[in-house]
């Protein structure tokens, strides 16, 4: 079952990236099932699939007796799809900086809300993924310490007691860990992160909204200038495997 599930989220990514470079245009509709199936060298089930999937997310939409047509990406609201959208059209370090912008809108806000529900066990945990991040910094492990930093920051989320905000910011996380991977690289930009995530601890220790939403902000700030200096400028769009039925 999971390499069937495999296939499928290939061919969803696949089909995704041709209408994000065009090959199928909005409002366009997408080649006949069993072409796709031939093309891709996958089962016409599998295209079915991976077109109910995108079908879902708002990226297509069936028509009956149609056929299956591109929803113009101005009325997307899937986060994955208009992420590699915005890959195509502006460089990784602009992208990361429009993520940016959201995680202020929820991070801030929250880190607020946060000062004055979070629970000992909560501050607790903020706790150990410091001490997490302080050891993978210490031993040049970029993946544990961006794992680390984003176990704190979903903490933080979870501690301002919302399952809406909680909810919201969850879609982020892969989208974060790829970014963070790329700046946790630099140790300096560890050390920051470090720093910064004790004086939002210290912050929601003291049970102050005003100053946990503060550290907070500074922290947002301090990302954002790790970003503007270590971010790649070019584009980074990941090539796709190659997609075949087992």
């Amino acid at each position: 079952m999971s390499g069937r599930v495999s296939i499928v989220a290939v061919i969803v990514d696949t089909l995704l990236a041709r209408v994000v470079a065009g090959t199928y245009r909005p409002g366009g509709a997408l080649p006949a099932e069993s072409s796709l199936a031939e093309d891709l060298q996958v089962s016409r089930l599998t295209v079915r699939e991976a077109i109910k999937v995108l079908v879902a997310r708002g990226v297509l939409r069936s028509r009956q007796g149609s056929g299956t047509y591109v929803v113009d990406p101005d009325r997307w609201t899937d986060l994955a799809g208009l992420l590699m959208l915005e890959r195509a059209r502006r460089d990784e370090r602009e992208v990361g900086l429009a993520l940016l912008e959201v995680r202020r809108m929820l991070e801030v806000g929250s880190a607020g809300l946060a000062a004055a529900r979070r629970t000992p066990d909560q501050l607790e945990a903020m706790g150990r993924a410091i001490g997490d991040l302080r050891r993978a910094h210490q031993r040049d492990d970029v993946e544990a310490a961006a794992r680390a930093d984003l176990d704190f920051h979903g903490l933080v989320i979870h501690a301002a007691g919302n399952p809406l905000v909680v909810g919201t910011y969850a879609p982020l996380r892969e989208e974060l860990m790829r970014a963070r991977l790329v700046t946790s690289a630099h140790p300096e930009v560890r050390s920051h992160a470090i720093e910064q995530h004790e004086r939002i601890l210290f912050a929601l220790r003291a049970g102050s909204p005003d100053a946990a939403k503060a550290a907070m902000r500074a922290h947002m700030e301090q990302t954002s200038n790790d970003l503007l200096s270590r971010a790649p400028i070019a584009p980074a769009v990941p090539a796709l495997p190659t997609p075949r039925d087992p």
